[in-house]
């Protein structure tokens, strides 16, 4: 695949950037850029090379086969775990010291290294719990 930059690359990854705290679906991603005209097909093909060029985050929810993204390309996702609502969706960023205190005691209590650029995790957000 090309790996320049067309119009509906700019437009998706615009569209993303401007939701950098949800993970959606391609579908929902379509169906939130109506007013750019933007094909599902289309849509599909450019996660595919945005995620290739590490500005997008790819998982697979529990107990669904659907594939959600998300933008992490913000400097507020870099390095950052990311917690996500099982409810409703919203993505939270965890703190520098909060991340970090986490990765340093699962080490030296496990010996397990986790990799923050990698890592969801899932729960209820206060938000959903108060409901």
């Amino acid at each position: 695949m090309a790996k320049y930059w067309t119009r509906q690359r700019r437009q998706l990854l615009e569209y993303l950037s401007a939701h950098r705290d949800e993970q959606m679906t391609a579908q929902q991603i379509a169906g939130g850029m109506t007013s750019e005209k933007i094909s599902i097909s289309a849509v599909y093909r450019n996660l595919s090379v945005l995620e290739e060029r590490g500005f997008l985050k790819r998982n697979v929810r529990e107990n669904t086969r659907e594939i959600y993204y998300q933008y992490i390309a913000a400097e507020e996702c870099r390095d950052r775990l990311h917690l996500s609502c099982l409810v409703c969706g919203k993505s939270i960023h965890l703190g520098e010291d909060e991340t970090e205190r986490l990765i340093q005691s699962t080490l030296e209590s496990t010996g397990f290294e986790i990799k923050k650029s990698e890592t969801i995790l899932y729960g209820v957000c206060e938000s959903c719990r108060k409901q």
